[in-house]
């Protein structure tokens, strides 16, 4: 999976709106970098609703930030 659900902490977002808008809320909502990771490698485009971000997140090939640290060998 390539994130966390970010719906829950996207209550505040008033849709439709865009990537940054998302970031805005959840941050504010406290988010942590498991969920602001998928939402900042998401397309700056608008999105519909809650449900359509999940979509996003979850077919971004974007790595999630923990996740872009390659240990070297």
């Amino acid at each position: 999976m390539a994130g966390t659900d970010p719906r829950p902490y996207l209550t505040e977002a008033t849709y439709p709106c865009g990537r940054d808008e998302l970031l805005r809320a959840a941050a504010a909502a406290g988010a942590g970098d498991d969920v602001l990771g998928p939402l900042g490698a998401l397309p700056a485009q608008d999105y519909a609703d809650g449900e359509r971000v999940w979509e996003a997140v979850r077919a971004c090939d974007g790595a999630p930030i923990h996740d872009t640290a390659k240990e070297a060998p």
